[in-house]
């Protein structure tokens, strides 16, 4: 199961780590309690325009039985081969979307959650099943789902999400750090050198866009980052600080409107300090019950204008101040694939809930 988890997860990068979380207990200045519900009134920001297409294909897979289990609809389909209709394989209530590996992990949550459906995010796009959620599994797909946001409304799945633009800008290392200094936090990320020249080595490279540690380096001079790159320093490439320390965290966040819903956080312990995952041994990890109220605020200062789900990883400073390696304007095997399955799907259920407000008129043709 860990191993697949490794080969699944695609939520964390250079000093990234996996691990298992807990809900936060210590309220930011934008986080809203358990029972408060939030004041807006759409779950998407634009209307709907009509559409006009069948479902989507899913593996053959009904119920929330056990792993070694399959139901009488689907008993002779391999989770990873045969494909079938969705309305044959049962009602979902999260399609988790592209598939990447990691609906064993899902479907222990107990709550109709599937990383099954064939999309890649392109039109036209898929009608829904039934009452459910598209949720995205990769940085690509989240900004299709907020490009696509109108059809796929109209098609009948629930989302949440916001303009295409503030999903970027959150998702791209580059325009991150950029995010970071517009609203006064560039000191709770690594620091950023403009060239290989004004870099302090050794230090971290790494590709602008990308996941699960591709195109991450630590480089220990000039002559390395060259054997790499030699342009698009701040672009296409980010040259920024090597931060020590062998314990990481990640917390899973549900945003809507900038507010933070719920957070679940996790700890993973490395065997070295300086590291790219996956390329590092992890020796533990645990799940947090609190989460510092600075922490959380200087979280919400990043999700301004921001609705989804999303996560950040980040060590500490010997100062308790956050250094932020990422965000990931998305579901993060943390939650996914690491977090205890009861606390997700405490989650995913918050999530379900926004659906029962009035949802927006759609637009006429």
């Amino acid at each position: 199961g860990l191993a697949c988890a490794r080969r699944a997860r695609g939520a964390r990068r250079a000093h990234a780590s996996p691990g298992a979380g807990r809900s936060a207990s210590m309220l930011g200045s934008c986080w809203c309690d358990a029972s408060t519900r939030v004041s807006s009134d759409a779950l998407v920001e634009d209307g709907c325009g009509a559409a006009d297409h069948g479902p989507p294909t899913c593996c053959g897979d009904a119920g929330d039985a056990s792993d070694s289990d399959c139901s009488a609809s689907s008993a002779s389909c391999s989770e990873d081969s045969v494909w079938c209709n969705t309305f044959a394989c049962g009602e979902a209530r999260f399609h988790f979307v592209p598939r990447n590996g990691w609906h064993p992990f899902l479907r222990k949550m107990h709550c109709a959650a599937r990383n099954t459906m064939e999309w890649v995010g392109k039109a036209p796009v898929p009608k829904s099943p039934g009452d459910c959620w598209l949720l995205p599994t990769s940085d690509e797909m989240a900004v299709s789902i907020a490009r696509l946001q109108s059809p796929l409304a109209e098609a009948g799945w629930k989302l949440l999400t916001c303009s295409p633009r503030t999903v970027l800008t959150l998702s791209n290392k580059a325009m991150l750090y950029e995010r970071a200094r517009a609203v006064g936090r560039e000191w709770a990320m690594p620091r950023q050198y403009p060239s290989p020249g004004e870099a302090v080595y050794p230090c971290i490279l790494k590709a602008s866009r990308g996941q699960h540690g591709k195109d991450v380096f630590i480089v220990s001079s000039a002559e390395e980052v060259a054997s790499v790159t030699t342009s698009g320093f701040g672009d296409l490439w980010v040259l920024q600080e090597l931060v020590l320390g062998s314990t990481e965290y990640s917390v899973s966040l549900l945003v809507e409107g900038g507010k933070i819903l719920d957070a679940i956080c996790m700890e993973y312990e490395f065997d070295r300090e300086a590291y790219v995952w996956p390329h590092v041994l992890e020796v533990g990890r645990s799940a947090l019950s609190n989460i510092p109220k600075q922490h959380l605020d200087t979280m919400c200062a990043f999700l301004v204008g921001y609705s989804g789900l999303c996560n950040f990883n980040y060590k500490v400073r010997p100062t308790g101040a956050m250094c932020i390696f990422e965000v990931n304007a998305r579901v993060g095997a943390d939650l996914a694939c690491d977090a205890p399955r009861q606390r997700a799907r405490e989650l995913f259920q918050r999530l379900d809930e926004l659906s029962h407000r009035k949802r927006p008129p759609r637009r006429e043709r």
